[in-house]
């Protein structure tokens, strides 16, 4: 079992790295925060893409401080004969662009009861400020595959998707904590999303 795949069994055994499956099967203490106000979901401007990058940049900072944690690029495996559209975005560059090593693979059932297959690839880093705008902004603009980061030391998950960010905190005050910090960053929808 290499390093990466020791620590996620460690914190999140039972549990698959891709931000939305995550949410789907059930990972405690999750809240999710909009990048843009009134829920919007991509940004037509540029003032619009400062405030994603401002917002993101912040919430990572407070989940994932300045110790050391794990960037994680999870990749579907497009079944041979296929194209997935998606593909022609590269939305895996950053694997390449951080050097992320191979760390397991996964097969998961979708909801046509067929095989998915996924490899998951992951490098150590530190969270900084404007560090990964780049790779942020790739993802506000579906332009990146499943990525997300992990705290090396309490297991606590920033997972950007397009329109927000999923967070999967180490205690229930933490997500309490966060909610009441940034209110009206959090969505007016019952379940949160």
């Amino acid at each position: 079992m290499n390093p990466f795949q020791h620590i996620w069994s460690r914190f999140h055994a039972g549990h698959w790295p891709v931000g939305y499956r995550l949410r789907g099967s059930g990972a405690v203490n999750w809240v999710r925060f909009h990048s843009l106000p009134n829920s919007k979901r991509y940004a037509d401007s540029d003032d619009e893409r400062r405030t994603i990058l401002q917002r993101q940049n912040l919430l990572a900072s407070e989940v994932l401080g300045p110790d050391p944690c794990w960037l994680v690029q999870t990749h579907w495996i497009t079944p041979a004969g296929m194209t997935d559209v998606a593909d022609a975005h590269d939305p895996f560059a950053a694997t390449r662009q951080f050097d992320l090593k191979p760390a397991f693979e996964f097969s998961d059932d979708d909801d046509d009861d067929d095989s998915v297959g996924w490899r998951v690839h992951a490098g150590q880093t530190r969270w900084t400020d404007g560090g990964f705008d780049e790779l942020l902004t790739s993802i506000a603009e579906e332009r990146a595959g499943p990525t997300l980061w992990m705290s090396e030391a309490t297991g606590s998950i920033f997972a950007p998707y397009d329109g927000g960010v999923d967070l999967f905190l180490a205690k229930p005050e933490e997500a309490t904590s966060l909610k009441a910090k940034y209110r009206d960053w959090l969505s007016s929808h019952p379940a949160g999303l």
